[in-house]
């Protein structure tokens, strides 16, 4: 009996060795979200940030010196065509112009005298030419004095808004010196860029442009190249370029500052290009991204070059293998032949 007792406790060990261990349960896929590449330019756009300002911007001035009487706008005014806007002190015009029409009156009599003695054979022929010169003179003294009266003021020369406001009542300015800006509502509003010479060769007339403003953020709007200057600035070594756009409702004003994305000429070369959120980690010319084969499961690390940086795409110096898209979301823990399940599936431009 008590052999059999001392093998109880051996048989019981032996008896739970023998159970069967749990099945190991399997990790679900990581979710992740997919894009395919897509073809684009071979060279990155142009960027650079602008001012907004009227197509057409005219300064304003008297033709002839003075003192400004008044100016009856101010700035914001918007002005019809002829509408009136500053006028010198008359009182020094009008007596010029009345100086000159006497002098010339004078020399008008003096003409007729001298014509009735050269007739009587009192003058000679050189001492009536005298005459005749000096009313000619005097003639051109009159016109310019009525010319300075007529322009003793400034008018509209078209519909536009009142930008600047350079002189006030009362203050001395010379002739062609600049009292008001004008912006003309009808030639449309423009960003004026000035950019450098290697950007400048690469843009052309009708180029598309998106144009953002830190003041209407989350906004962007449609652009399109209408003027690139031939000539660089004198001071800043820089070429104008200005592209046009349609505000619409938005209260858009002068001077406001934006950025422009410029696409410029296609030379019919293209790069794939990439979301930036697939790119994992690395360098230029080393970075690592996961790609997903046509009909896969399991995603496969690759390095990758960047040719360059475009918004919120990466366009890639060597294409992609054929039928693969690249893991955008849910690459941070990734590992090199992991299985995935797709959640979502976008283009490049997403």
């Amino acid at each position: 009996m008590r052999p059999l007792l001392t093998l109880l406790p051996a048989l019981l060990l032996a008896a739970c060795g023998a159970a069967e261990p749990p099945p190991v349960t399997e990790a679900p896929p990581r979710s992740v979200q997919v894009a395919l590449p897509e073809n684009g330019p071979a060279t990155p756009p142009v960027e650079s940030n602008g001012v907004v300002a009227y197509r057409d911007e005219t300064r304003l001035s008297f033709m002839v010196p003075g003192i400004v009487q008044g100016i009856a706008v101010r700035e914001g005014d918007t002005v019809q065509r002829g509408q009136l806007l500053a006028t010198l002190e008359p009182a020094q015009v009008d007596a010029g112009s009345t100086q000159a029409r006497e002098a010339w009156l004078k020399t008008r009599r003096d003409l007729e005298r001298g014509e009735k003695l050269f007739r009587e054979d009192v003058l000679t022929r050189e001492q009536l030419d005298d005459l005749n010169t000096a009313e000619r003179v005097a003639r051109a003294g009159l016109s310019n004095a009525d010319f300075a009266r007529n322009n003793a003021r400034i008018v509209a020369p078209t519909q536009g808004k009142v930008l600047r406001r350079l002189s006030e009542s009362r203050e001395m300015v010379a002739a062609g010196q600049p009292v008001l800006t004008l912006g003309d509502t009808g030639s449309g509003m423009v960003l004026r860029l000035g950019l450098a010479d290697r950007e400048v060769v690469r843009l052309k007339n009708d180029d598309t442009a998106t144009l953002r403003f830190d003041a209407f953020p989350g906004k962007e709007f449609a652009g399109k190249v209408r003027e690139v200057s031939r000539a660089a600035d004198p001071r800043m070594g820089t070429y104008r370029v200005d592209i046009a756009f349609d505000p619409g409702q938005t209260p858009f004003v002068s001077g406001l500052i934006g950025r422009a994305e410029i696409r410029g000429s296609d030379d019919g070369e293209s790069l794939q290009y990439i979301p930036l959120t697939a790119l994992v980690e690395g360098d230029q010319r080393n970075m690592l991204v996961y790609l997903l084969p046509q009909g896969s499961t399991q995603v496969k690390a690759q390095r990758v070059p960047i040719a360059f940086v475009a918004g919120d795409r990466a366009a890639l110096a060597q294409p992609l293998p054929a039928g693969h898209a690249v893991v955008t979301e849910g690459s941070t823990y990734l590992r090199d032949g992991e299985k995935v399940s797709v959640i979502a599936e976008a283009s490049a431009r997403n």
